[in-house]
């Protein structure tokens, strides 16, 4: 059963707020959601007879800023291990599975490349890459690029775009998800067309914003700034899974880490986008990330 809305206090005074699914006493697995979403994400390939089956407790935290947990000014990739590890503790936890998925990809990786004796394994699907990777920015559409730089150039006009769209999911639902669908390949438009995967993208997002827009605008200024970790040097296996369609973080990106990673496994799928990838391989993912 799932136990939703949870929070803890962190050293720091922070709260970190989660969600969780599957049985209370799986195997435990964190999923750590895109940019900019949030934990209520899970939803859109949540299973519980699935988790049930394959004995896995999953846990779907917010980042600092997102959703229930509190802003961290001045974060880095490099800070989250700290906070999953701290949860990790709260919830008992010695070693644990980890996918990222999307935006969430460079978190799995910096956990990692920072606290690899404390997982047991981790995955990445549909991944993005580093966005200071020119090469790596080829098959973005040119919106999806100006959204993002915006983050960084102009900080203040960025917040005030995301807020924007945050209305937009409120007062005019179906044109924010016309909009994103005009972009997508047929794989996820398909997926997108269907009416609870359209109320669960609307749901993430405006939990996303249930603090405003600061969280997203520096989630998505991560994305386009430096890593502050360098993927080559993680020690232990990657599993990524990624979409030869995918335009939200195109193949290039899957490629990359492939070649960047040392220990990596990867497979690509033809004909699958960003978000048809996980919604039809969820069952084969997660298998593949339990111990």
């Amino acid at each position: 059963m799932a136990k939703l809305n949870q929070q803890i206090t962190l050293p720091d005074g922070r709260k970190l707020g989660y969600d969780e699914h599957g049985p209370p006493q799986g195997e435990p697995l964190f999923y750590f959601h895109g940019t900019p979403s949030s934990r209520v994400e899970f939803n859109q390939v949540r299973n519980e007879s699935l988790l049930e089956l394959l004995n896995l407790r999953l846990i779907a935290p917010d980042r600092p800023g997102i959703g229930l947990s509190s802003f961290q000014p001045g974060r880095c990739f490099m800070d989250w291990p700290r906070d999953v590890i701290f949860l990790a503790d709260h919830l008992g936890f010695d070693r644990f599975a980890i996918v990222g998925y999307s935006g969430g990809g460079p978190y799995a990786a910096a956990c990692a490349h920072s606290i690899p004796k404390r997982i047991t394994k981790v995955g990445i699907v549909s991944g993005t890459g580093p966005f200071t990777e020119q090469a790596l920015m080829e098959g973005i559409p040119k919106t999806n690029r100006d959204y993002f730089d915006l983050s960084h150039q102009n900080p203040w006009l960025s917040r005030m775009m995301i807020r924007m769209m945050g209305m937009m999911t409120r007062i005019a639902p179906g044109k924010v998800i016309a909009n994103m669908m005009s972009t997508l390949p047929e794989a996820d438009r398909i997926v997108m067309g269907q009416p609870d995967v359209q109320q669960i993208f609307l749901a993430m997002f405006k939990e996303a914003l249930r603090q405003g827009p600061r969280g997203a605008q520096h989630e998505t200024r991560l994305m386009v700034t430096a890593w502050d970790f360098k993927p080559q040097d993680i020690q232990i296996p990657v599993y990524l899974w990624h979409g030869e369609d995918d335009r939200n973080a195109p193949i290039v990106m899957g490629h990359y880490m492939a070649n960047t990673i040392p220990n990596s496994q990867a497979k690509f799928y033809p004909g699958e986008g960003h978000i048809s990838l996980f919604k039809k391989r969820a069952e084969e993912i997660f298998r593949a990330l339990r111990p």
